[in-house]
């Protein structure tokens, strides 16, 4: 059995063209703009936005955000899992970071949110 038994001309052009849209979409969404703009940080009382091209330190009753190098973490809690500070560093629009024994969480803001696979 030969190779042109098994697959026709057609099966071939439908190969392609599959292959084509998908090299086309994944270049369109790798132009999106998804570039970082802001921080949000969200408490019981207050919903702050600040800036993430300068490098801040927040420091608040309990626990320390710090803005740097356009990303965010909580970088110190007085919580006592202490996931918050293990999430580490978030980068990218639509991502959060939270404190939920303190009620305080963090999310970059942009033009566009990504969407990974979990949070999908």
């Amino acid at each position: 059995m030969s190779i042109r038994e098994i697959f026709k001309l057609g099966d071939a052009t439908l190969i392609i063209v599959i292959f084509a849209i998908a090299l086309i979409w994944s270049r369109c969404n790798r132009e999106r703009n998804t570039e970082p703009e802001s921080l949000r940080i969200v408490t019981a009382n207050t919903d702050d936005t600040l800036s993430l091209f300068r490098d801040t330190l927040i420091a608040m009753e309990h626990l320390t955000i710090e803005i740097k190098n356009e990303s965010a973490a909580i970088t110190h809690s007085d919580c006592p899992t202490q996931q918050c500070v293990r999430t580490g560093s978030i980068t990218t629009p639509g991502q959060m970071s939270a404190c939920m024994p303190n009620g305080i969480w963090i999310e970059i803001l942009g033009s566009e949110k990504t969407t990974d696979v979990i949070s999908y």
